[in-house]
């Protein structure tokens, strides 16, 4: 895959340069490199959040990347998760009522909303904290409310960007729980991230610079 922005324009930039990587169901990839390396842009290809400028993403053989606007909402509604960088979550609504958001797209009762989310929160160690409001908690308490939204609709694969950045080592520890958690299920695990935690659990490590992959662990890009 290739991603380039401003395309043909003086301030055009190649984010994502010919990355080719295969990824087995139920394997846990990490992504590394310096900032600007194209790490983030790389998920937000795999995740459907953009389209490539040259190359294809195939899904279970089969090629999904030129598909409409329409059917990638769908699929990422239905088969992914995705835990941010910044959390956006809102504000104004209780803990449990933010994990359990993505739930209303499928149209799903209040009560089991609930449930759902109150499950998933107690895992990461936030029941007790589920009546409050978002802006009450810590940040790492807010980045383990942005991984159980995530988390809610059991998902078959998770992106996740710098999932531990900024977080205490309490949090790092869940997180990482979840993440081993979600594994042994067998869920497919792509997380962008600088923690050696993270790395040493993975099952698959690649390196980027200027958009390339420069070194890989796990796999052999071709």
């Amino acid at each position: 895959m290739t991603k380039i922005y401003n395309r043909g324009e003086p301030r055009e930039v190649i984010a994502v340069d010919g990355i080719s990587l295969e990824v087995d169901s139920g394997d846990f990839l990490v992504v590394t490199g310096p900032s600007g390396s194209g790490k983030t842009t790389l998920l937000s290809l795999l995740g459907l959040l953009t389209r490539p400028t040259k190359g294809k993403i195939f899904v279970d053989s089969e090629e999904i990347s030129s598909y409409s606007d329409a059917w990638q909402t769908k699929m990422r509604r239905d088969k992914m998760g995705f835990i941010f960088q910044q959390h956006n979550l809102l504000p104004q609504l209780l803990v449990w009522e933010n994990a359990s958001l993505p739930l209303l797209c499928r149209d799903t009762g209040i009560n089991e909303r609930k449930r759902i989310a109150l499950s998933i929160l107690g895992k990461l160690g936030l029941g007790p904290r589920s009546d409050f409001k978002t802006a009450e908690l810590s940040v790492g308490e807010q980045q383990r409310v942005a991984i159980a939204r995530a988390l809610v609709t059991d998902p078959e694969v998770v992106l996740a960007d710098e999932p531990t950045a900024s977080v205490d080592a309490e949090t790092a520890a869940h997180i990482l729980e979840a993440f081993r958690d979600l594994k042994k299920s067998g869920k497919t695990v792509v997380a962008v991230s600088h923690d050696e935690s993270l790395v040493g659990d993975a099952d698959i490590v690649v390196k980027l610079k200027n958009g390339r992959v420069v070194e890989s662990h796990g796999m052999w890009p071709s």
